[in-house]
């Protein structure tokens, strides 16, 4: 974090030390054991940006060979990594400009409106008029609804629980979007539904618009939260598809560019007195990822407690030792990069609900003595114990859990 020093002899404030990298300006950062300050801090965040986004530099090929720039979503949710990583590719941008009047690449930047499941969450429409104010060049800007995601129904395979659905509900995208919601058992099911949601929705939005890409604001402390935190949902088998850059299995890559920060060095960089702060483009609330996770105006985690969810602890508990320890963040990611992908996607096949390649179905896997995943929920949706499938065969295990003692919904993909 900025560094504030004091003189322990009460004779004021001591001065900062000096940057090591250019031996001249006070520092504003201990980063990782090396003291910078904010214009080499800048520097640095910059080229860790470039490094992840290399793909789409401008190739000096003849302009009639290359003229049509690729384009990439940003998902963005006005949280510190989100607005950061826009702010570095637009200055990207404007390098590739000025040296080949050219650009590599352009960006679709979307924000998901949650306010009909959420209503304190802002709209979003005024901050991203102001962060387009802001950014006019990078490309268009989007508003979707979260409940867009019924919109596609090319992609809708009509997975039910329970008794059909009703004419409205076909109709109605936000009271089905609030039905499902209010229908998963725990907060943990509902808050990993609703990332399942949103990522399901940036693919779509993705292939709609012609995106080749998404660009994720997951910085280190956000991948390693993830890593831990699919683990514990028991979707560990799909660490590699979530954290990795490259090919996902929905036909759109991912890529982290903020991948090599911590995110205690996001929020210093957006605390820097750049040209023109960063700091006022974001929500009041805390949030990350993005997209994210990342990832829409998020509140701010619960207290330790009976409601917190498998995701506020893990942010909770590396938020805690990022700080101190670093490197056991970066160890995490490190290991969950040194993962592979099994080739095999179409032998093993997709979960109906998040859409990954399954570890061979939660309808296999046990919750206690008696009841098995899938079983259970079958058996309600027929009102017997015979059911003719096990719905949770279709599933990975985590989503199998995530879903198991809902009431009767529809999925919507």
């Amino acid at each position: 974090m900025a560094e504030q020093n004091g003189n322990q002899n009460g004779d004021g404030p001591t001065p900062p030390p000096i940057c090591k990298r250019c031996n001249t300006n006070p520092s504003v950062i201990n980063l990782r054991s090396e003291h910078m300050c904010g214009t080499c801090f800048d520097k640095y965040t910059r080229s860790k940006c470039i490094k992840r986004t290399e793909t789409y530099r401008v190739r000096y090929n003849p302009p009639d060979t290359d003229t049509t720039p690729r384009r990439l979503l940003l998902p963005l949710s006005f949280g510190i990594s989100s607005i950061t990583l826009l702010h570095l590719l637009n200055a990207q941008l404007q390098t590739q400009l000025e040296r080949t009047s050219r650009t590599g690449f352009v960006l679709l930047v979307m924000y998901v409106d949650e306010s009909a499941i959420d209503p304190s969450v802002p709209t979003g429409d005024t901050s991203i008029r102001a962060v387009q104010a802001r950014f006019p060049d990078v490309g268009e800007y989007m508003v979707a609804k979260l409940e867009g995601i019924y919109e596609f129904s090319h992609a809708v395979k009509s997975f039910e629980m329970g008794a059909a659905a009703t004419p409205q509900q076909h109709t109605d995208w936000e009271g089905r979007l609030k039905e499902l919601i209010a229908a998963l058992p725990t907060p943990s099911s509902r808050m990993d539904v609703l990332q399942i949601l949103r990522t399901r929705l940036m693919v779509e939005l993705a292939r709609k618009h012609a995106c080749e890409a998404v660009l994720w604001g997951d910085t280190t402390t956000r991948l390693a939260e993830k890593t831990l935190a699919e683990t514990a949902k028991g979707r560990g088998f799909s660490i590699p598809w979530q954290t990795a850059d490259g090919e996902s299995p929905f036909g759109v890559k991912f890529l982290y560019p903020l991948r090599d920060l911590l995110k205690k060095e996001v929020a210093v960089y957006v605390s820097l007195d750049l040209p023109t702060p960063l700091r006022p483009l974001c929500f009041a609330v805390p949030q990350e990822g993005e997209g994210e996770e990342g990832e829409g105006g998020r509140k701010k985690y619960a207290a330790v407690g009976k409601g917190i969810t498998i995701d506020e602890l893990m942010t909770q508990y590396f938020e805690g030792i990022e700080g101190q320890y670093p490197s056991i963040v970066a160890n995490v990611v490190r290991t969950a990069g040194k993962l592979v992908t099994e080739g095999g996607v179409v032998r093993i096949g997709r979960c109906k609900i998040c859409g990954l390649p399954r570890d061979g179905g939660g309808g296999e896997l046990v919750l206690d003595a008696e009841t098995k995943l899938g079983e259970s929920s079958n058996r309600e949706a027929n009102g017997n114990g015979h059911g003719e499938k096990k719905e949770g065969s279709d599933m990975c295990y985590g989503c199998a859990r995530s879903v198991h003692g809902a009431k009767t919904y529809e999925w919507p993909l």
